[in-house]
């Protein structure tokens, strides 16, 4: 008798050291394919981001280093949803 594994996660990050201002951004990336931004809800509560997408809901855990950072804009372009987040000074480790 066996029980499937637990498939990998389907969302990556990705990091912009070059952002604007000089400060580091980290997009985390979920593909939505056939998604529209019209149906597109997305709200952050805590550690989880709950996203609705028209009659569809889910929750879904951030990722561990983007829960020390906060949400600075979302984007959805070619099926992809992209979350920028900013790491939030007070709870990230001086390096210094």
């Amino acid at each position: 008798d066996r029980t499937p594994g637990r498939a990998d996660d389907p969302w990556w990050t990705e990091e912009d050291p070059d952002a604007e201002d000089g400060a580091l951004t980290l997009t985390w990336c979920l593909p939505l394919p056939g998604a529209a931004k019209a149906d597109l809800r997305l709200v952050r509560r805590g550690d989880e981001l709950l996203l609705t997408v028209g009659p569809f809901h889910r929750i879904v855990r951030i990722a561990s280093a983007l829960r020390r950072c906060t949400v600075s804009g979302a984007a959805l372009a070619d099926g992809v949803l992209r979350v920028r987040f900013t790491p939030d000074p007070a709870l990230w480790p001086r390096t210094s």
